[in-house]
């Protein structure tokens, strides 16, 4: 509905319209003192203010004298509405207690029945239904009690308005938010870019951050990643982060359903540097095993590896082109190498003295980017570098000096900690007496890409270790993959849940959950499982 000053501005331009004669600027952009008057109007009569929220000491003072049934007047009633989700070290909120709610309850019904609720008061409701703490806040009959009575006291607010105001439109825009799908608009709407905060609802309430409100908005936004194809996921996929930039208490949420999407995706063993550094940033490295407890909290062990992987790749692609010293890049050994990278856990890249001192533009980017991820060589010539590769439990450690051997030792009986900040050649990483092979790269072969000469000799040593080539949609660690019902019910072992296969009639496998267990959700998406429309506790994949 167009206001009455909007109605009044439109008329007075088509009025001076008709008298136009010739090129000019906007009608009342003629007359100043005039479009000032109706900036003024504005202001003062239609623009909507924002609903701040009551000290909260005020609020603490309201709710003592209404726990201890004192009276109180209109303003301490509103004080009360607005704390009704306040909680102190001593009691839980008022929405948690039937006998306190019901008094709230009744004295609400009373002022809509009387036409006697302010808009104040309405406000005041949505800063409690907003700022309830639950996960799951449907589980609460208050909370749905709370959520009927503001809906009730809008429509009586709303009906003793003369005309209606900016923040009435702005309440009837966001109705879903007083309904059971609340969130799912929104939630579109930040996935598609439309909105990055929930400014516009500041006329309603001051959402907290902790509001169940965000986690349901953050639950529509992540289950849609899941829906992208691999071309429109990697289409957005920067779009996706800044928006964990915006939001850092859900950035976890994000990135973990971004990596997982990834996973998924035909391009995955193609590393993203977005999501690489964007967890490293966040979560560490993976590599680093006080970290990977850290990563599992958040992703598969499958995504995990993945990640490693790329950090190997990168690491092998910089340590044989950027760090290889006085000589030319052994193009054969970098070959080699990545051929094992989607099955190494663990890479440590250890810098000579020239390559930890230089202050080329390069080399200063690689040291920051790794920071905590290098190790300083001691002794030996300054230009030489080595590589610690990890693979099932057998570290291989290659040299970018030519003429060096690589030397393989026990994991689990290495002689040298691998993490340390500075490593000894020959006291540590060259230990002839503890190293259970020297492999020498010789002969050399015909092309860098030929797996013969030594490459082949490598490869049967390494056979005997029980490590072969994988393919690229092999595992670190797993010869053989779980099956996918075991996935699944492996993701879901600890929560009631109910499984429809259709698949042999030519339908989908579903999952039915018996609550809203944010930790089962997540698995369902990472597993590839999209929600069903309009059952929000029911996923499905093909």
């Amino acid at each position: 509905m167009t206001s009455p000053i909007a109605r009044l501005s439109a008329a007075i331009n088509l009025s001076l319209l008709a008298h136009r004669t010739g090129p000019a600027p906007e009608p009342l952009a003629r007359f100043p003192r005039l479009g000032a008057a109706g900036i003024d109007l504005y202001e003062r009569f239609e623009r909507a203010e924002k609903a701040l929220p009551p000290p909260q000491e005020k609020r603490r003072a309201a709710i003592n004298k209404f726990r201890n049934v004192l009276p109180l007047n209109a303003s301490e009633w509103r004080l009360v509405f607005a704390g009704l989700s306040d909680k102190s070290e001593r009691v839980g909120p008022i929405l948690d207690d039937d006998q306190l709610f019901d008094r709230v309850h009744k004295e609400i019904h009373h002022r809509i029945e009387k036409r006697r609720l302010s808009r104040r008061d309405w406000l005041a409701l949505c800063f409690s239904y907003f700022g309830y703490e639950a996960a799951t806040p449907d589980k609460s009959a208050n909370w749905c009690l709370l959520r009927e009575d503001v809906q009730l006291g809008f429509e009586c607010v709303r009906g003793q308005q003369k005309r209606e105001k900016e923040w009435v439109h702005i309440v009837q825009q966001h109705q879903e938010l007083f309904s059971e799908q609340a969130g799912a608009r929104l939630g579109d709407q930040m996935f598609k870019g439309e909105i990055s905060d929930l400014s516009a609802l500041q006329t309603i309430a001051q959402i907290p951050d902790s509001s169940w409100l965000w986690r349901r908005i953050f639950n529509v936004l992540i289950s849609r990643i899941f829906m992208l194809d691999d071309a429109e996921f990697s289409q957005r996929l920067a779009d996706l982060v800044d928006i964990g930039r915006q939001h850092p208490r859900y950035m976890n949420d994000i990135l973990s359903a971004c990596l997982s999407r990834y996973h998924l995706a035909a391009y995955r063993e193609k590393p993203s540097s977005l999501l690489k550094q964007v967890a490293l940033d966040n979560w560490g490295s993976p590599q680093i095993r006080s970290r990977q407890n850290s990563w599992l909290q958040y992703v598969e062990k499958d995504v995990c590896a993945m990640v490693v992987a790329w950090f190997a790749k990168e690491d092998l692609e910089h340590f044989f082109n950027l760090l290889k010293g006085d000589s030319e890049v052994d193009q054969s050994r970098l070959h080699y190498w990545l051929r094992f990278a989607n099955q190494m856990s663990y890479t440590r890249i250890v810098m000579g003295a020239d390559a930890w001192n230089d202050r080329g533009r390069d080399f200063v980017h690689f040291r920051e980017k790794n920071k905590g991820r290098l190790s300083k060589l001691i002794g030996g010539p300054g230009h030489n570098n080595a590589v610690v590769m990890q693979i099932g439990n057998y570290f291989f450690v290659e040299f970018s000096g030519t003429g060096n051997a690589c030397y393989v030792y026990k994991a689990d009986d290495s002689p040298f900690n691998p993490d340390k900040s500075q490593l000894e050649l020959t006291a540590e990483l060259k230990q002839a007496n503890r190293a259970l092979d020297r492999m020498r790269h010789s002969p050399a072969p015909s092309r860098p890409n030929r797996i013969e000469g030594w490459l082949s000799k490598f490869d049967d040593s390494l056979g005997k270790l029980g490590i072969r080539v994988q393919s690229q949609a092999g595992t670190p660690g797993s010869s053989k993959p779980m099956a996918f019902e075991d996935q699944v019910r492996d993701a879901l072992k600890s929560v009631k849940h109910k499984v429809y296969d259709q698949r042999a009639r030519g339908g989908a496998f579903q999952v039915q959950l018996d609550d809203n267990d944010q930790a089962a959700v997540a698995a369902l998406q990472r597993l590839g499982f999209k929600p069903v429309n309009h059952q929000p506790l029911r996923f499905w994949r093909q």
